[in-house]
């Protein structure tokens, strides 16, 4: 929160939407890390109301011939550039849609892009107060559009029955969240970080973990964790983001 374009974007939200409420769900992303941001709009989104708009401006290629895009999935809206950070969201909702911003749009509602390293100011946040006033539909804002998928994918079972993860995001505790969701494990019950490695053992909260062990549980997210108990399991296991993750029932 260092820098003031948090609070200007909100300030353009507050202009066109000044009763619409404004929630931070984080300003600590890993810099130039779109699908990190999106990985934890995919963990969290289920914690908002059906309609909530989401801006997410993770943006490297600010400028560029990007395109920003608006996509509805899970009864929700999520503006963003298309670089991968909308990615896995699409893919886990097969009745997804997107559709990429024109200009033609913007000009109607007296949007243009001002600077060629602001968009989230000039287009992203005042098109989230729009959208979320009810004066503007998703598919307004210009035609369909396929979006990149990004390096994140959804877990996939491959031979024997096993799923295949992957570890998204290693959050400030060092616990390892992965893209394997506690609806599709079914069962499965012993994760590994290679196909032949040792089982991680399966336990319900933190504290069931022994001193330097570390163990998988579903989290809050609903999401299969890799953790250990008041220590950092990816420095214990010397684990990063990418890591694939294996969840068989033997």
């Amino acid at each position: 929160m260092r820098d003031p374009y948090v609070g200007i974007m909100k300030s353009r939200i507050l202009q066109r939407a000044p009763g619409v409420p404004v929630v931070d769900l984080t300003h600590a992303i890993t810099v130039f890390h779109p699908e990190e941001a999106g990985y934890w709009l995919y963990c969290c989104c289920s914690q908002f109301p059906a309609g909530t708009v989401h801006v997410a401006v993770v943006d490297p290629g600010v400028g560029t011939a990007r395109a920003i895009v608006v996509l509805s999935a899970a009864q929700q809206l999520f503006i963003a550039p298309d670089n991968g950070l909308l990615g896995l969201i699409a893919q886990s909702d097969p009745q997804s849609r997107a559709h990429r911003v024109t200009v033609a749009a913007l000009e109607s509602l007296g949007l243009g892009l001002h600077s060629a390293t602001f968009h989230g100011r000039d287009v992203m946040a005042p098109l989230a107060a729009e959208l979320a006033a009810g004066r503007l539909r998703a598919e307004e804002v210009g035609p369909a559009h396929t979006l990149v998928r990004g390096g994140l994918q959804p877990a996939e079972e491959i031979a024997g029955g096993t799923l295949l993860g992957t570890v998204a995001v290693i959050d400030h505790y060092g616990n390892c969240l992965t893209t394997i969701p506690a609806a599709a494990t079914a069962g499965r019950t012993h994760a590994r970080l290679r196909p032949e490695g040792a089982v991680l053992r399966w336990v319900r909260t933190y504290e069931e973990a022994g001193p330097g062990e570390c163990v998988a549980l579903i989290n809050s997210a609903s999401m299969l964790e890799i953790a250990a108990r008041r220590s950092s399991a990816a420095a214990l296991l010397n684990v990063l983001p990418g890591q694939r993750v294996y969840l068989s029932r033997s």
